[in-house]
């Protein structure tokens, strides 16, 4: 979703990995068409053998749609033309977001604050006319997210008349589970506060709808740090092409028989001493005879050439 930003897709001994790192899917979009084209022909004939997802809405709490996102522009809109007299504090991140300022700038006719390093990159997008850095000629500012909170606002009141708007998914608008208004609606926060649920990051449907495409083998998060993580693995399991059974019934056969070289140290005893070692390899089902071992182990072990003493039953 952030301009100039590329997946990242891997070949090798080691499978075939998918790195989408922070991304928006889309069912109906031009754009978002010739990069899901691009996936599929990059992709060829192989099977995405590890999906390293941008799992930061993977929850269906997070379940605010795409077709939104004019009609929550239009709410921040209304929200800052109602505040004539005020400060307008919004909270962004390093990056994204550049639609969502550009189109506050042109509804309103203004100009917006960013900070110097902001600029340079709204700058490289073509954005010259509509960001500043003077404070003078701005009263709408976009400032990181980390500076947002209540104290700054109550601070920044002591001062001027000030509201802040938050337009994201997270953390200030959560949808239940069960019950419960629909997410959509601008909530207000103590005094200065207001939140819109808008993001350009995929919601849970986007998300769900790219893993029916790429059918990936296992999924792992790329966002760990956040309090809402969620592993994509507790909604999106069922997706993975192991987890389908015709696919699961195999991929445990080749478990099962799956091979693991070890030397094995045999001592051929003759008049009651032992003689030359008889250094032999064999392979040792492992799976079929119930002997349950670390792939670490195994390796070492192999390395080493030394016997595959230490096992456990596996019931």
């Amino acid at each position: 979703y952030v301009a100039g930003s590329v997946m990242l897709l891997f070949r090798g001994a080691f499978g075939c990995p998918l790195y989408t790192g922070d991304f928006r899917w889309e069912a109906s979009n031009q754009r978002a068409e010739i990069g899901r084209n691009t996936l599929v022909k990059a992709l060829k004939d192989d099977v995405v053998d590890i999906l390293y997802l941008d799992n930061t809405y993977c929850s269906p709490s997070y379940a605010f749609l795409l077709k939104w996102e004019m009609k929550e522009i239009v709410q921040i809109v209304d929200i800052i033309a109602s505040h004539p007299d005020h400060d307008i504090i919004i909270g962004i991140d390093s990056l994204g977001k550049e639609k969502l300022l550009f189109h506050i700038s042109h509804k309103l006719n203004i100009k917006i604050w960013v900070w110097p390093e902001r600029l340079q990159t709204m700058h490289l997008l073509g954005f010259h006319d509509t960001f500043t850095t003077k404070t003078s000629l701005a009263r709408v500012r976009a400032v990181p997210r980390y500076s947002f909170s209540i104290d700054t606002l109550e601070n920044l009141n002591t001062m001027h008349q000030t509201i802040g708007i938050m337009p994201s998914g997270l953390p200030w608008v959560v949808k239940p589970l069960k019950g419960g208004p629909a997410l959509g609606s601008v909530d207000r926060f103590r005094k200065y506060i207001y939140s819109v649920p808008y993001s350009d990051q995929s919601c849970f449907a986007g998300i769900e709808e790219f893993l029916n495409r790429a059918q990936p083998s296992n999924i792992r998060g790329i966002v760990s740090s956040s309090s809402c993580y969620v592993d994509p693995l507790y909604y999106f399991g069922h997706l993975c092409r192991a987890n389908q059974p015709s696919l699961r019934y195999k991929q445990q056969q080749r478990v099962q028989h799956k091979t693991v070289v070890a030397a094995q140290m045999k001592f051929i005893v003759e008049s009651g001493r032992s003689t030359k070692v008889d250094r032999k390899r064999r392979t040792a089902e492992v799976g079929i005879l119930g002997v349950r071992m670390s792939k670490v182990d195994a390796l070492r072990r192999a390395r080493r050439g030394a016997k595959l003493a230490r096992s456990e039953s596996s019931d």
